[in-house]
C-alpha cells in the first residue's frame, strides 16, 4: 500500500479547523497516489488515524469518519457540495461515479468545461465561488480536472492554459481572481 502524502497533511495543518470534510476527500483524493477513481474507504481511515496523531493539529477522527459516512450517497449524478460519492468497491470521491466514467484518467481542460457546462445539472449552481458570467470557476475547474483526472494541480493548471494558448477556452477579462472559464467562441 503506498505510503501517505504529506502534502495532505501539511494542507491539512495549513487550513486547521476550517477545512471541511468534503475538501479533506478531495486533498486524499488530490495527492494520494490511485489508478482508479476513488480512493479506498481504508485510505481514507489512515489519513484520518494520521491527522489524529498530529499534536499540532487538533483533528477529531471519529468525528472526521462519522462525517463521510453520512455525506456517502450512491448515486451517478451530483447531490450538492456536501456530498461525497460511493464508487464501488469501497471507494470514495468528491464527484459522483459518472463524472469518473466520462472523463476519468483524463486532463484536457475542454472536455471538462464542456462537460461541466453541459452535463451536470446543478453543480455551477452549488458553487459559490467565481465572478459572474457563463462558464467554471477557475479555482474549481483545477479541481475537478485534478481529481477526476488523477494528476495534480499544477499539471492541470497547465492543461487549462494549453487550451486558452490554442483558443479552445477563454476567460472574461474582468480581473477576478477565480474567473470563470468556458468555451472560446
Amino acid at each position: 500500500m503506498a505510503e501517505l502524502n504529506e502534502d495532505v497533511f501539511a494542507a491539512a495543518r495549513q487550513r486547521g479547523r476550517t477545512l471541511l470534510t468534503e475538501e479533506l476527500v478531495a486533498l486524499i483524493e488530490r495527492h494520494h497516489p490511485h489508478d482508479r477513481p476513488g480512493v479506498a474507504r481504508e485510505v481514507v481511515t489512515r489519513y484520518a488515524d494520521g491527522l489524529r496523531d498530529e499534536t499540532s493539529y487538533d483533528f477529531d477522527r471519529d468525528a472526521f469518519v462519522e462525517e463521510v459516512d453520512a455525506r456517502l450517497v450512491d448515486t451517478e449524478t451530483w447531490q450538492g457540495t456536501d456530498a461525497l460519492y460511493a464508487l464501488g468497491d469501497d471507494r470514495v470521491s468528491r464527484y459522483p461515479a459518472r463524472w469518473h466514467d466520462a472523463l476519468g484518467g483524463s486532463t484536457d481542460a475542454r472536455e471538462y468545461v464542456d462537460f461541466l457546462l453541459n452535463e451536470t445539472e446543478g453543480y455551477l449552481d452549488d458553487l459559490d465561488s467565481g465572478a459572474a458570467g457563463r462558464g467554471v470557476p477557475e479555482d474549481e475547474l483545477l479541481d475537478v480536472v485534478s481529481v477526476v483526472g488523477r494528476t495534480d494541480r499544477e499539471t492541470a493548471k497547465a492543461e487549462v492554459e494549453k487550451a486558452r494558448e490554442a483558443g479552445d477556452l477563454a476567460e472574461d477579462a474582468d480581473q477576478h481572481p477565480d474567473a470563470r472559464v468556458r468555451p472560446a467562441e
